[in-house]
């Protein structure tokens, strides 16, 4: 009886743990959707619009490729054994890796402002026979390119924090930035000719403020910053050897968009930003629950494998690998079925056009497609980095970006932008089927009989809830008026909640998520 309490204790903290990551996360959340709807009401789906998320998205590419989830995989794990050996051990191992990532910030984004039309021909091929585009996209690209310095610093500090199980402050300092743009957006837009360079000094407001709040938190785990330069440390030799292939491992996912984005470029004036705003959508749920999920699991991963507690680490990936299953599949169907009175409701007003919030509305339904993958794939592969084992994800992330390069190539040819958005699913979809199969093949099945039963019970759930929203799609009318839509769709997410609960309730969803 004891150990059954311990185990249930123990996956009671870790879902604590990822919500109090997701409730911030939530709230950061609304504050960019705030952000997005006077983006979008400044900008729409313009040239300028283009050239602005292009820009905005090369720092934020670069971040979540070499500093936010890489670094985080690449530093738990030793930072777990470092503090096995003493806090003044972990202390001299982080004052080294500081040392090492800034210098290698400072110099990457020199290189990057000065070599930026080459990096924008890169990220962009599609704006250099449109000159008007191409000097708004180097312009901003060039304002916006420092913040990879101070959020990749910043997620270091996060990290850090995440390993001694404080999660609040890392999960809430995204809210920072969004609060930042939409001052730029309210206060700085109407006082400049170009509002796009306005948001632009917001977003560096934002990485200042955001790693400004870190310093308080990692004072009081004992950790003061003080950079140095000793890159001989066999704690660092570690991490970069973790570091090398968590690159394409943890973000085979982004490197799939930034695919999407690039392609769109060569596509009508309009298709990066339905992307954009797709994309942000769809990032809800992910960051709300695949993220959570992820960032709660790897220090506790980490920990099971370092004291060779290998039956509970399989256990606890199990546990969110089904938690996952019955909050993500409602949220599918969710997207899947109000995707345009989303649209509608959040962006469509000023320069946001009702026809592009159609069109938008068909990327959010391609992209929709592989939700579970995308937050599958990010717990599979910190399964494998928390087992420090880089050199699969990194593979399998290789493979995942080929895969989606040609089917976005065909796709495009017939659905163009709904096709760019299709391919990143579908490759994510092939991702999670690689990373079970190793996992399957290293440590056995990972689910048994009665953990495929949970999974289909989450599917039953569900159907209600879709029968209640095609209904609600194809036969109530949407209203124009804008109070009038979001009273429309919070009445039809309620509903539709409802049905989905009560389904659980009737299947007897507490037993089925937390058994054994």
């Amino acid at each position: 009886m004891g150990v059954e309490a311990s185990k249930s204790n123990h996956r009671h903290n870790l879902i604590k743990a990822a919500a109090k990551v997701g409730s911030w996360t939530m709230l950061s959340r609304i504050l960019g959707f705030i952000r997005d709807i006077f983006i979008a009401r400044l900008l729409g789906a313009s040239p300028l619009a283009d050239a602005f998320f292009i820009a905005f998205k090369l720092p934020n590419f670069f971040r979540r490729m070499f500093a936010e989830g890489t670094l985080t995989v690449a530093l738990v794990p030793v930072l777990a054994e470092e503090r096995k050996k003493g806090e003044a051990d972990a202390h001299a191992y982080l004052n080294a890796l500081a040392g090492l990532l800034l210098a290698a910030l400072l110099l990457f984004t020199i290189l990057g402002m000065i070599f930026m039309p080459w990096v924008l021909l890169a990220f962009a091929p599609g704006f250099h026979d449109e000159p008007d585009r191409w000097q708004q996209a180097l312009t901003l690209s060039r304002l916006m390119f420092p913040y990879l310095i101070l959020i990749s610093l910043a997620a270091m500090s996060w990290a850090v924090l995440n390993t001694y199980r404080k999660f609040s402050v890392a999960a809430a300092s995204p809210a920072l930035l969004n609060i930042s743009i939409l001052f730029a957006a309210i206060i700085l837009a109407p006082l400049h000719d170009n509002p796009a360079e306005a948001l632009a000094v917001g977003v560096i407001l934002g990485g200042a403020l955001q790693l400004a709040i870190q310093f308080p938190a990692l004072k009081r785990i004992g950790w003061i910053p003080k950079p140095t330069w000793n890159p001989k440390l066999p704690a660092i030799h570690q991490t970069l050897l973790l570091f090398g292939p968590a690159v394409l491992g943890i973000a085979a996912v982004q490197i799939n968009i930034l695919v999407g984005t690039i392609l769109a470029t060569l596509l009508p004036t309009g298709a990066v930003s339905y992307l954009y705003y797709a994309d942000r959508i769809v990032q809800l749920p992910l960051a709300l629950f695949g993220i959570a999920m992820g960032t709660a699991l790897l220090p506790t991963l980490s920990e099971h494998l370092a004291n060779k507690r290998h039956a509970e680490a399989k256990q606890d990936l199990r546990d969110g690998l089904t938690w996952l299953t019955w909050i993500i599949l409602p949220c599918m169907v969710g997207l899947m079925f109000l995707a345009e009175p989303i649209i509608r409701t959040l962006f469509e007003q000023g320069k946001f056009t009702g026809t592009d919030a159609t069109n938008t509305a068909h990327t959010l339904q391609a992209y929709a497609v592989g939700l579970m993958a995308f937050c599958w794939a990010r717990l599979l592969s910190t399964a494998c980095f928390a087992n420090k084992d880089g050199k699969t994800p990194m593979k399998y992330a290789f493979y995942t970006v080929i895969a989606n390069i040609i089917l976005a190539i065909i796709l495009m040819q017939v659905m163009g932008y709904v096709g760019l958005a299709l391919a990143t699913a579908l490759a994510s979809i092939f991702n999670v089927g690689l990373l079970w199969s190793h996992m399957h093949r290293a440590q056995g099945a990972l689910f048994d009989r009665k953990s495929f039963l949970r999974m289909a019970s989450a599917f039953i759930a569900c159907l209600p809830m879709a029968a209640s929203l095609y209904y609600a799609s194809y036969y109530w009318s949407f209203p124009s008026d804008k109070l009038a839509q979001f009273g429309w769709l919070s009445v039809v997410i309620l509903l539709s909640s409802l049905l989905f609960f009560f389904s659980a309730w009737a299947l007897g969803a507490k037993k089925i998520i937390t058994r054994g």
